[in-house]
């Protein structure tokens, strides 16, 4: 029978991933001890890091020091290895990364949608219950294109808006709607308490948010909402707006394709 040999740099506990191209044996054995570190586990010994990777504690102890030297691993007071502070500095970069990689994968499907719907394409971030444009599109040979007449945007009243309040953690969301009601734009604008619950529930239910001549009369969206974290944050929403007439007609086409972009999408955010 042949014997077969443990792969000393697999990490306990991670999913396995295939691997391609040249690995560095030394920068795989820090990212494993790296990965050692977990919520549960923020505080580990030479030894518990040793017998988790299956290393002996000479080579272990050498990626630590070197690790500590550069900030990313420190120790307590009990001589415990811990994250250093350089993971966090960097951690931080992370929303810009995911902004530019949204953009790097998401315009020219876009802009595909846009011409193929004859709408605008918009992909916003979402942060602090605030929306921010990162990309938009016009549609080619179009008679009729809708554009903002002012760069800040409606929550309550746009698509990705109501997205943003739907998913916002419920005390932030019940103090933003303490101020209702909300000035109106149009006769069909949501400004009530109780019809904008609505539509949050609906929007969460079923995966979009529609918004039906709410800004202005004669241009409706629809939005798809942008999720990192392996699905369980917010990060921004992909909308198309155009012509009510065109929207409505193309309600469910829209809705299908936006989904199955968003989705190509997430898979390079999950991070």
């Amino acid at each position: 029978m042949e014997k077969i040999k443990k792969n000393p740099d697999s990490t306990p506990g991670r999913p396995k991933q295939e691997l391609s191209g040249r690995q560095i044996q030394s920068v795989q054995r820090a990212v494993n001890i790296l990965n050692c570190f977990t919520a549960t586990n923020p505080a580990l010994t030479l030894g518990q890091i040793s017998s988790r990777l299956n290393l002996n504690k000479g080579t272990v102890h050498g990626i630590l020091n070197t690790l500590r030297n550069n900030g990313y691993i420190s120790q307590n007071m009990a001589g415990q290895y811990m994250l250093g502070a350089e993971l966090f500095n960097k951690a931080c970069l992370a929303p810009d990364t995911r902004k530019k990689v949204c953009v790097d994968h998401g315009h020219d499907r876009l802009q595909e949608l846009s011409d193929e719907f004859q709408a605008n394409g918009t992909l916003f971030s979402v942060a602090d219950g605030r929306l921010l444009v990162l990309d938009a599109t016009e549609p080619a040979n179009c008679a009729f294109i809708v554009r903002r007449a002012t760069p800040e945007i409606s929550l309550y009243g746009s698509a990705s808006g109501k997205i943003a309040l739907a998913y916002l953690p419920p005390k932030e969301q019940k103090a933003f709607l303490a101020r209702a009601p909300f000035p109106a734009f149009t006769d069909r604008t949501k400004i009530t308490r109780e019809s904008l619950l609505e539509d949050f529930e609906a929007i969460r239910r079923q995966g979009y948010s529609f918004e039906n001549d709410e800004l202005f009369m004669g241009v409706s969206a629809i939005a798809v909402p942008i999720f990192n974290q392996y699905g369980h944050q917010l990060f921004g929403t992909m909308s198309l707006a155009g012509m009510t007439r065109i929207i409505e007609k193309n309600r469910e086409p829209i809705v299908k394709a936006l989904s199955e972009a968003v989705r190509r999408l997430q898979h390079y955010l999950q991070f």
